[in-house]
């Protein structure tokens, strides 16, 4: 199972890298918040993804001691989770009080479409391997990654709610919904969110 874990992680960091960067870059361009949320979710699935590699990297050299490392990467993507929260909710409010639209290119639309497909599978694969390795931390970067496939949804819906007819703030609704989730998801990773949970 930790080579499987192990696997995901760095097919999910080595996606999340290239992607991630595109869509930032072209959600900025674009100003398209929910393209730009779909890069940070990827870029923070990367921070997720590193901490597991280097978290069942120190398992495999002592097994059934995943302890302290568990808890340490579990700390790492809740704060990954919590950074897409809070950057995500305030750029989306700013950019409804300015009343900013949204453009639709075709690398803005490519890279959200990519993200769909790739994310969503990779996902459910973390969060279900997780679930049977008792791992919060690879449950919590699966969510990372299901936020990254849900923004990638929402975007393309936003950007085609604009398009269609001009509903220029479903695109900062849909980055205000990802970042409440985010927010949630951060709190349930935490090992005290884990316990109440």
């Amino acid at each position: 199972m930790i080579s499987r874990a192990l696997r995901l992680s760095v097919i999910s960091a080595a996606f999340g890298i290239v992607s991630g960067a595109v869509s930032v870059v072209s959600g900025l361009d674009d100003h398209s918040l929910g393209v730009f949320a779909v890069g940070l979710g990827v870029l923070a699935d990367v921070t997720g993804s590193v901490a597991l590699i280097w978290r069942f990297r120190a398992e495999r050299r002592g097994p059934g001691q995943p302890g302290p490392h568990e808890a340490q990467a579990a700390i790492i993507v809740a704060a990954a989770l919590a950074v897409i929260s809070v950057v995500l909710a305030v750029d989306s409010v700013i950019a409804l009080a300015a009343g900013s639209h949204p453009g639709t290119s075709a690398v803005t639309v490519t890279a959200a479409a990519v993200s769909l497909v790739v994310l969503t599978p990779l996902a459910y694969a973390k969060r279900r391997l997780g679930r049977q390795m008792g791992s919060r931390a690879l449950q919590g970067d699966g969510t990372l990654s299901g936020v990254g496939a849900a923004t990638s949804l929402l975007a393309l819906a936003a950007l085609a709610l604009y398009d269609a007819l001009g509903w220029w703030w479903a695109d900062r609704i849909a980055a205000l919904a990802v970042a409440a989730i985010a927010a949630a998801e951060a709190w349930r990773t935490t090992p005290r969110g884990h316990r109440r949970g």
